[in-house]
């Protein structure tokens, strides 16, 4: 910015108080360089106790002990003022009385020493006597007012030194370095400020000018890292549009397809039914034409006979009618819930999108305010800087620049920000829509792909436990060390973020921590040493509780800890699974406040690994060897037991559920061992929607522990992962 030289260079809002709208009046200047007058800022700090927010540029400043005294008179300001409101009494031609003669003759000059107005005569008198030797460089004649042609640096020549700060009787002779720059006088040397450093007001001034020059120069060039800033922001808000459009349009295009597809089986089915009823129908015209022929050959005595075989025929197609024409209603009913379902699916994405957008947008916007609020903070600061430095007034410059300086501090660090995180405001959720319902999903029979997840440089890491979510990411956690427990988090160009923590203080149990899909942007996690925890995968935040406390009143003689975690998606609820003969279930809102502990039936002594899924838990009992479906009504202390899922019978081997999960068309996904110590063989069994039914099995790599599903651009996948971090993929394809 160029340094103003006369006054017009200088607008005039820069002399009017901002909250009366005129012109300052004791103007006290803020830590953060605005300045205010001394009657309006009274108002501001009532009722406020220690600090109090710039209504300018809402910065936090500190508020003195002796209040608004305690604030620095901006000396620069008051001199400049003073100037103006002799400008606006000259131009007003009033009549002003000479103080040097009782002639009534028109002033034309101002003596600052004096403090009064001289006529011509007297201003000559002034100018050329011995006896106002002193006077004459203070003495500003109606000529030099045109503010055109006044500089600062000549206003700052005119007006006088300042009086000491303690004996205003006195002029200033020294500047107090140790005490901010304050004008002293000779008595406080050896008086309030003996010992202090004390220098010529010139050497000071110097010195004080070198820095804000410097400190100036380095601010202009930081000054273009916002306007970089800004362009990002625009560039971040149209890709977010550009996205939202593009995501619109794919979904609009699946669901005109699946909506197509939907219609395409019911009118199917009509055809099918229409067929089958064609074919029927001349079946039965066909054997009762047969009928009629063998009972015309018959005797009279048995047509009752036959005429009952007749009744019980028609009645019999009629059944069979009924039968099909009962499914095909059926089939035609589900197939319009589901075209329902995915007309409500639709909606709610668009507006989760839009939400989505919104929020998005308005931190750009906030950002944006930042950066703008930094640019007027810098014109600001500059303005005053321009204006200190071009007064060449020693004074000025010891009284106005360390605070000038202090400021700029701040504003640099503002300046150099580049908001890294702002590149992922861009980002939105883009799974695609439900599988709302189909007959069958077959699991590939190959391994799409295998990826190594590298957490650590640590040998005995082990993983315990595996998740996705919506956006597609894959979250994997277990243990670090004996001492650390870690989450790993994968996004869908393979990079991968690591987060560490620490063991539970005092606690002896394992660091296993076990996660589960809270929310698209969050994941919930458990740790073996009773640490409960919610993980943002985005900003890396991490909050966490202990919860040892909850075991206190469980009695048994084996260890207790948490084993196993899963979410309810609707309620935000976080449950949690317990070790051996515990009995009971933790569960948590989203801020990690618990809720309650139902206990489970008495048949369930291990939770291994827990599901919760279209209303129910589903749980994997390692010691029985099995998993169930139990209920969890927020009415009832004790969850009922529903039933059990069908167990694998394959090569004669005893097996143990080690992880569950479900897929988006809602098919359940066991995996089991034939040895519960991690070194048996692995299958991953296929159940129905409910579990109940037993589909397909299928074999996998041994050393496969915990597994989930992944949306991909390709469709959904089956995810395994061993307890080294080896990470398994099948393709899911629906039928």
């Amino acid at each position: 910015m160029a340094c103003p030289s006369s006054w017009k260079d200088i607008e005039d809002k820069f002399f009017e108080c901002s909250i009366c709208l005129d012109l300052f009046k004791e103007p006290k200047l803020l830590p953060c360089l605005h300045r205010l007058c001394k009657q309006c800022l009274e108002p501001i700090l009532e009722g406020k106790i220690g600090t109090f927010e710039c209504p300018l540029c809402k910065d936090v400043c500190k508020i003195p002990n002796n209040r608004i005294d305690g604030f620095k008179t901006d000396f620069h300001m008051k001199s400049m003022l003073q100037f103006i409101q002799l400008q606006k009494t000259f131009e007003n031609e009033e009549e002003r009385e000479c103080i040097g003669c009782e002639e009534k003759l028109k002033v034309t000059a101002y003596c600052f020493m004096c403090k009064e107005f001289l006529c011509e005569k007297c201003y000559h008198f002034h100018l050329t006597k011995k006896i106002f030797a002193k006077h004459q460089k203070h003495v500003l004649g109606l000529n030099d007012l045109e503010r055109k042609s006044l500089t600062q640096e000549k206003l700052a020549s005119l007006i006088e030194a300042p009086r000491c700060h303690t004996h205003p009787e006195h002029m200033a002779q020294l500047c107090c370095c140790t005490c901010g720059n304050l004008p002293v006088c000779m008595t406080c040397t050896y008086g309030e400020h003996k010992g202090h450093d004390l220098q010529d007001v010139a050497n000071v001034s110097k010195k004080e000018r070198k820095r804000l020059q410097k400190k100036m120069v380095k601010l202009v060039k930081r000054k273009e890292n916002v306007a970089t800033l800004t362009h990002k922001i625009i560039r971040v808000n149209t890709e977010l549009t550009s996205i939202v459009a593009e995501t619109k349009a794919k979904w609009k295009t699946q669901y005109e397809d699946k909506t197509k597809k939907l219609k395409n089986k019911k009118e199917k089915a009509k055809r099918e039914f229409n067929r089958f009823k064609t074919v029927l129908e001349e079946r039965t015209r066909k054997e009762l034409k047969e009928l009629e022929t063998e009972m015309e050959e018959k005797i009279r005595e048995i047509r009752d006979v036959y005429d009952r075989i007749i009744e019980l025929k028609l009645s019999e197609f009629k059944e069979i009618e009924d039968t099909k024409r009962n499914e095909i209603e059926n089939r035609e009913l589900k197939i319009d819930e589901t075209m329902n379902k995915l007309d409500a699916e639709m909606n709610e994405r668009n507006k989760t999108i839009d939400e989505q957008q919104q929020r998005k947008l308005r931190e750009t916007q906030n950002l944006s305010d930042r950066c703008n609020q930094w640019v007027n903070k810098f014109e600001n600061m500059s303005t005053i800087a321009s204006s200190v430095l071009e007064s060449h007034n020693h004074w000025t410059d010891a009284q106005c620049i360390p605070d000038i300086r202090a400021v700029s501090e701040h504003l640099v660090e503002d300046l150099m920000k580049d908001f890294q995180e702002m590149e992922s405001l861009s980002d939105i959720t883009m799974d695609d829509l439900s599988i709302l319902w189909t007959d069958r999903v077959h699991i590939s029979d190959n391994v799409e792909s295998v990826v190594d997840v590298d957490v650590s440089e640590a040998k005995r890491v082990f993983v315990y436990g595996i998740t996705s979510t919506g956006s597609g990411y894959i979250i994997v956690s277990g243990k670090l060390s004996c001492d650390h427990s870690f989450i790993t988090v994968i996004n869908r160009q393979g990079r991968q973020i690591h987060t560490k923590i620490d063991r539970a203080k005092g606690s002896s149990q394992f660091p296993n921590r076990y996660c589960a899909a809270l929310s698209c942007d969050e994941i919930a996690s458990v740790c073996g040493s009773n640490l409960v925890g919610v993980h943002n995968i985005h900003d890396g935040s991490f909050t966490q509780k202990n919860i040892t406390s909850l075991f206190d009143d469980i009695k048994t003689e084996d260890r207790k800890y948490a084993c196993c975690i899963t979410t309810d998606h609707i309620r935000g609820h976080i449950i949690v699974g317990t070790s051996r003969n515990v009995g009971s279930l933790f569960i948590f809102d989203k801020k990690l406040k618990f809720i309650r502990a139902p206990k489970l039936p008495k048949v369930m002594k291990w939770s291994r690994d827990i599901l919760y899924h279209k209303g129910v838990l589903l749980i994997c009992h390692f010691e029985g060897r099995c998993a169930y479906a139990v209920t969890i009504d927020i009415s009832k202390t004790e969850a009922e037991l529903l039933y059990e899922l069908p167990k694998p019978d394959i090569d004669g081997e005893t097996w143990y559920p080690f992880s569950i999960c479900a897929d988006r068309a809602g098919f359940v996904y066991i995996l089991w061992s034939s040895s519960e110590l991690f070194v048996g063989k692995c299958i991953i069994t296929q159940h129905s929607q409910d579990g109940k039914q037993l589909l397909t099995t299928k074999r996998t790599e041994d050393t496969a522990r915990c597994m989930t599903t992944l949306m991909t651009e390709k469709g959904e996948m089956l995810v395994a992962t061993s307890r080294s971090g080896k990470i398994l993929c099948y393709s899911l394809m629906p039928e």
